[in-house]
């Protein structure tokens, strides 16, 4: 068994419930920058997951152009953040065990890592975790470079990745380590299990279960 028993978490969706904030932030965004298109709500369900970057570059060519939406949608996420953001509930309960047993819990996402900061804080469970790697460190998800940077930071070479859209289960295939996929924010069962998960729960206290009765590490 390796020493440091490390799980790494995607942040939005995962961890905590953004699902309506990116939505809300997503329409204000829009309505500044493209005040003559109608973003449909099929649109919006599509940008849970994916980086900024890969979104805007489908109204938007150039790098300048792209990066000036990114910093707005931050400039807006940021203000509605505190009056959208929630934790899952039982989130809490399960990252204390994760630390109060030994588990080195971590975070790999596609969002920039003070924003991740910001919804931790504000939700009470920064406490838990040990580290954040987030878009402006790595090659954004599905790449694997998120996962592969965790595993040079803790000196493993396996981890647990836990996330909540078909692309964090890509990610941890393309990584080659084993993903628990989490249904309680948008993504069924057979939609994780489809894009590779290793495992899928319903609820937060299950990851526990894996993690005491399963050989993960």
């Amino acid at each position: 068994m390796q020493k440091n028993k490390v799980v790494a978490f995607d942040c939005d969706g995962t961890l905590l419930n953004t699902y309506n904030l990116i939505q809300e932030t997503f329409k204000i965004t829009f309505k500044e920058l493209f005040p003559n298109y109608n973003v449909t709500e099929e649109e919006l369900e599509s940008f849970f997951g994916p980086g900024l970057g890969d979104t805007f570059s489908k109204y938007v060519k150039t790098k300048e152009e792209i990066d000036y939406c990114i910093s707005r949608y931050r400039y807006h996420n940021q203000k509605i953040m505190a009056e959208y953001i929630t934790c899952f509930d039982g989130i809490e309960e399960m990252l204390k065990y994760l630390k109060e047993h030994g588990y080195r819990v971590m975070i790999v996402s596609n969002k920039v890592s003070s924003a991740v900061m910001q919804g931790l804080v504000l939700c009470n469970v920064d406490k838990y975790i040990e580290s954040i790697i987030g878009y402006e460190m790595i090659i954004p998800k599905p790449d694997p470079d998120g996962i592969y940077q965790a595993m040079k930071q803790y000196n493993v070479d396996k981890l647990l990745y836990v996330g909540d859209t078909t692309i964090d289960m890509q990610t941890g295939v393309n990584a080659n380590v084993p993903t628990v996929g989490v249904t309680w924010c948008k993504s069924s069962k057979e939609q994780l299990y489809s894009a590779g998960a290793t495992y899928v729960i319903d609820k937060p206290s299950e990851l526990i279960d894996i993690l005491e009765n399963e050989i993960i590490f």
